[in-house]
């Protein structure tokens, strides 16, 4: 009977301890911090409205913000550090080119500047 006296008053007085819980309103994968950061909108899941959550595009390394920027269909993985700063040095092997864009297997329209770092196998062909 005493543990129970005793166990009475903790019970009754709860526990007062404040927690800080992250919460995404919009349910979009981002919290209120990752929106801030992003640039997003905090109370709409698809901030630019191209069709993808803008906590999916920001995890995959696209601009959320913008609605040409989005996951490629190959779910190819894209470091979004390493788009800014490229010079091109020229056009021989080895040398850093200038961004282009062209269209993947999947239909996407993809860019040179996602794949930095990583070896890009081109295939071309044409009509004469």
């Amino acid at each position: 009977m005493r543990t129970l006296l005793v166990a009475l008053p903790l019970i009754l007085a709860g526990c007062a301890v404040d927690v800080d819980v992250p919460f995404d309103d919009d349910h979009d994968g981002l919290i209120l911090t990752e929106e801030i950061e992003a640039g997003t909108d905090p109370a709409n899941p698809d901030s630019d409205g191209d069709g993808h959550a803008d906590g999916v595009e920001w995890t995959k390394g696209f601009d959320p913000t913008d609605p040409n920027s989005y996951p490629y269909t190959g779910e190819y993985h894209v470091d979004k550090g390493c788009r800014e700063g490229h010079t091109p040095t020229g056009n021989e092997v080895g040398d850093i080119t200038a961004e282009f864009e062209g269209i993947d297997q999947y239909g996407d329209n993809v860019r040179s500047l996602d794949f930095c770092g990583k070896v890009i196998l081109l295939k071309s062909g044409a009509f004469w």
